[in-house]
């Protein structure tokens, strides 16, 4: 049964208020049975027929609507079962794009059969294997032998794809039109650098995808996990230190706590019984950021956490998703890391992960201090990444409220202990 039309008048709400409501039901609409409709109507276009459907993640961003992936069984023309994906949006932007516009209970809704992702014109390219084995792997690659899988996907922002044939392997890193030559530029500075970044590979210039080589080593968060990646704080600021300075001409992208007003709205419309808790947390967030001197302008990552670094034999060998790369603050780029770390330790106490977390909390409070700033806008400031990171819980070991709710509490710890540290 689909649900009736709802009110969107907002009368006697401030700005944020209906901002927060209208995100609490947008997501609540996305990821409800209703969706059947849209979908049925998705896949008809197709020529194929809605058998059932679920709910496979949810993206919630501040300003700019929210996305919903679905795993959905289809009947075909012949009659079979196949598995297929789907997009849905309430971002307006996504009309830029081929997709189904519709609406229901009087919201407007963008769908899209994976991978036509409106904005993301060339992730079907970097999916093709035939396309692949002509426009990236030696000549006469055959396209039975190419491999390819995703490994990353934001929709309507960016994907990353792993691609093989035999024993060569490269990731492509799909990015909106226009981005990609930036995003290559980075790839350029940090080669020129000691940073070790993914070498860039031959590929068509026109594609709004950069092929990238592989890197060695293995994802920082198994040794922090188990307690053996023989790494520092001193190790991760030394790397810090190697972002070349041309980095300070490229655009500048707002640090995660610059924007915990927004990510208090998307947190307290996943968790809307904490509402309090969360604009509680987000106003003290942002008082201090305001408050607390960050330190100079320097090169930063802009994205610096355990996640985008691979490490072995006690030494970091790659640097991923540089595309923040730019002018900021040193106290971000190690309040990055200390945001989700803290996450990472509240969903697994029983781990290594909590006696990681107070060793590189007290490393990077000394080079906070020593780059300008000061242990106190470390901690806010990661408090304010572990508040962006609350909207992207999902179910797993926990339930999606339970892992939100840690996320929650990782971030009112390091936020405590940024006042304390600032009184």
């Amino acid at each position: 049964m689909v649900p009736p039309p709802r009110s969107r008048s907002g009368a006697g709400r401030s700005g944020a208020q209906r901002g927060r409501l209208r995100s609490a039901e947008d997501r609540g609409l996305l990821e409800s049975r209703a969706m059947a409709v849209p979908l049925a109507e998705l896949l008809t276009a197709g020529g194929l027929v809605l058998h059932s459907f679920n709910h496979e993640r949810t993206f919630d961003r501040p300003g700019a609507g929210v996305t919903v992936l679905f795993r959905i069984q289809a009947v075909d023309q012949d009659g079979a079962e196949i598995t297929v994906y789907a997009g849905a949006t309430t971002s307006p932007a996504a009309a830029r794009g081929p997709a189904l516009r519709t609406s229901l209970s009087g919201t407007q809704l963008f769908l899209w059969l994976h991978p036509r992702d409106p904005l993301l014109p060339d992730l079907a390219w970097a999916l093709s294997p035939e396309d692949l084995a002509r426009d990236v792997f030696a000549p006469g690659t055959s396209p039975a032998g190419v491999g390819v899988r995703v490994t990353g996907y934001r929709p309507l922002r960016r994907a990353v794809v792993h691609a093989s044939s035999g024993l060569d392997g490269v990731y492509l890193k799909v990015v909106l039109p226009g981005q990609a030559e930036e995003l290559r530029h980075r790839h350029r500075l940090l080669a020129a650098a000691a940073v070790p970044a993914a070498a860039l590979r031959p590929g068509p210039a026109h594609r709004s995808a950069v092929v990238l080589e592989q890197l060695t080593g293995t994802p920082l968060l198994r040794g922090l996990a188990a307690g053996s990646h023989g790494l520092s704080a001193g190790d991760l600021t030394g790397l810090l230190d190697e972002l070349p300075a041309a980095a300070l001409d490229l655009r500048r992208r707002p640090a995660w706590a610059e924007r915990s007003r927004a990510y208090g709205q998307a947190a307290a419309a996943l968790l809307p019984g904490q509402r309090m808790r969360v604009q509680a947390l987000a106003a003290g967030v942002e008082s201090l950021v305001a408050e607390l001197d960050p330190g100079p302008v320097v090169p930063v990552h802009g994205d610096f956490y355990e996640g985008n670094l691979l490490a072995a034999a006690g030494r970091i060998t790659g640097v991923l998703d540089v595309d923040g790369l730019g002018p900021g603050h040193r106290v971000d780029d190690l309040a990055c890391f200390i945001g989700h770390l803290a996450v990472l330790a509240r969903l697994s106490p029983d781990s290594a992960l909590p006696g990681e977390l107070a060793a590189f909390q007290a490393g990077f409070e000394s080079a906070a201090a020593a780059a300008g700033s000061s242990p106190a806008a470390l901690n806010a400031r990661a408090a304010g990444v572990a508040l962006s990171l609350v909207p992207g819980a999902r179910a797993g070991r926990l339930d999606r409220e339970s892992n939100a709710l840690a996320r929650l509490e990782a971030a009112e710890h390091l936020l405590e202990q940024a006042q304390g540290r600032a009184a």
